[in-house]
C-alpha cells in the first residue's frame, strides 16, 4: 500500500499545452458572452434612468402647474425648489445626464398649456416627455444624439407617441 502511494506521488503527469489552450479558449468565449450581455443590461439601465427622470420632471411640472392652472408660470427655479434631487435647466441648456432635465413651455406667451422636458441617457439617446393639456402626455426619443441635441427646444424635431418608443 505504501509503495502505491509513493508511486502516485512520484508521477509527474499534468496537463498538456493543448489541453490548457482549450480551457483558455473556452473561458475566453464565456467571458465575451458575459461582456456582451452586461453591455446590453448597462444600456437598458441607462435608458431606464433617463426615462424615469423625464417622468419625474413631468410630475414636478404638474405639481407647479396646479398652483396657477398654467405652465406659463413654470420656470426651472420653481422646479428646482419643488424637487431638489433633480436639476432643472432652461430650454436651451442641454441635459447632460440622467439627473438633469432641460425644460420648456413652448406656448408660454399664449396659453401655457404645453410643458416639455428632455433628459440625456449615457447610451446616446435623448428622451422627451410632453404634457399637452388638451391632448395628453406624449413620449419621444432622439436616438444617436449628442448632449448638445438634448434640449427641450428640440421637441419639435421628434414625433411624440402615447408611450415610450422602443428605440
Amino acid at each position: 500500500m505504501l509503495r502505491r502511494c509513493i508511486r502516485f506521488v512520484e508521477r509527474e503527469d499534468g496537463f498538456t499545452l493543448v489541453e490548457l489552450m482549450v480551457v483558455v479558449t473556452i473561458l475566453s468565449v464565456l467571458m465575451l458572452m458575459a461582456m456582451s450581455t452586461f453591455n446590453g443590461v448597462k444600456v437598458r439601465a441607462q435608458d431606464s434612468a433617463a426615462r424615469q427622470t423625464a417622468a419625474k420632471a413631468l410630475e414636478v411640472g404638474r405639481i407647479v402647474f396646479t398652483d396657477s392652472a398654467t405652465y406659463a408660470t413654470v420656470f426651472p427655479a420653481d422646479l428646482n425648489a419643488t424637487e431638489p434631487n433633480l436639476r432643472f435647466v432652461d430650454e436651451v441648456t442641454p441635459s447632460d445626464g440622467a439627473n438633469k432635465a432641460s425644460t420648456d413651455v413652448p406656448d408660454r406667451t399664449t396659453t401655457g398649456y404645453t410643458y416639455v422636458a428632455a433628459v440625456w441617457s449615457d447610451s446616446g439617446k435623448c428622451y422627451f416627455i410632453r404634457d399637452w393639456i388638451t391632448f395628453g402626455i406624449g413620449y419621444a426619443v432622439l436616438p444617436n444624439a449628442t448632449t448638445a441635441d438634448c434640449v427641450a427646444s428640440n421637441a419639435t424635431s421628434v414625433t411624440f407617441s402615447t408611450r415610450w418608443p422602443s428605440s
